[in-house]
């Protein structure tokens, strides 16, 4: 029974291959596929790697967030070759504003500032959760943003949602201008990377608030050695003035007992001389005087007692 046309040709070319020596070829070839596989997992694996050690170096260091956001960024465009990339965070008013960007011109950005809605690849992004990747900006149903027009000439782009602690608060889109560009083990990279922007997100908050507190400390330190600094002022003032009310009140009982014995002779001379000698009138006005002086040596004395008492 002959054989049909499609086995016979096959035959023929086996038949052909083992004679030629060309089976030698065809055989490696076709055992050279999952080799092949191999070398493309282990190059992906190694990017992998690579990016997430610079990411975490980007993370650990003193940057600021912007720089850390800018730095990943960069990072994208070198290692994906990507034509734009843009990271997208939630304000405090509920805004999905590009916060880093490359690639990408000042009036899109504006157009891209919105609040996440479903209507859009970034607000179902956002909202929903999910890794989405568009392939060909053709076939677009809905706009990345704003627009159903896809600006920058970007024919694929690929965006996975940013979380901290379990909340999404952004998104990653990364672009080209080349279709069929995302193939689907992006999926996996994205991934982390967003994951990983999100870390430094929640690292950079923290740095934040530590620094908030360090500050609301420093100022109750400095507000509080202030108090103290002016409480010892008065402190010192205080002890001054008790040091000068001991010493005038020891002066006031000198003088008293002075002006006593100065007083008393006064009066004993007034009373000898004769009320018309000249001397009468000198004698009566140093009387008077003592007298005024007693009593304000008798007041100062009091007024000290009841300021130390």
């Amino acid at each position: 029974m002959p054989y049909p046309r499609i086995i016979r040709y096959n035959l023929l070319i086996d038949t052909h291959c083992r004679s030629s020596g060309s089976w030698r070829l065809f055989t490696h070839l076709r055992k050279s596929r999952p080799v092949d596989d191999l070398t493309r997992q282990l190059k992906e694996a190694d990017q992998k790697i690579r990016i997430l050690f610079e990411i975490t170096r980007f993370v650990s260091s003193p940057l600021s967030l912007q720089d850390v956001l800018d730095a990943i960024v960069d990072l994208l465009i070198k290692e994906f070759k990507l034509d734009a990339c843009s990271i997208r965070l939630l304000d405090g008013d509920g805004t999905l504003r590009i916060k880093s960007h490359r690639g990408l011109s000042q009036a899109f950005i504006e157009r891209a500032t919105r609040k996440p809605t479903i209507d859009s690849y970034s607000g179902e992004c956002f909202l929903t959760g999910r890794i989405l990747i568009i392939n060909d900006a053709d076939q677009v149903d809905k706009p990345i943003s704003t627009n159903r027009i896809v600006y920058e000439n970007i024919r694929s782009f690929a965006l996975a949602p940013i979380r901290v602690e379990g909340q999404t608060i952004g998104v990653l889109v990364t672009s080209s201008r080349k279709k069929n560009y995302f193939h689907k083990r992006f999926n996996d990279v994205i991934y982390i990377i967003a994951n990983q922007i999100g870390v430094a997100i929640r690292i950079s908050q923290l740095y934040e608030e530590i620094s908030n507190l360090n500050r609301e400390l420093e100022m109750k330190v400095e507000q509080r050695t202030s108090e103290l600094k002016q409480k010892a002022q008065k402190l010192m003032e205080a002890e001054k003035f008790a040091a000068l009310g001991k010493m005038s009140q020891r002066v006031a009982d000198e003088l008293r007992n002075s002006l006593t014995v100065i007083g008393g002779f006064a009066r004993r001379l007034s009373e000898r001389v004769a009320d018309t000698d000249p001397s009468k009138e000198y004698v009566d006005i140093i009387v008077e005087e003592v007298k005024a002086l007693e009593g304000k040596v008798s007041k100062l004395i009091k007024i000290d007692s009841y300021e130390t008492g």
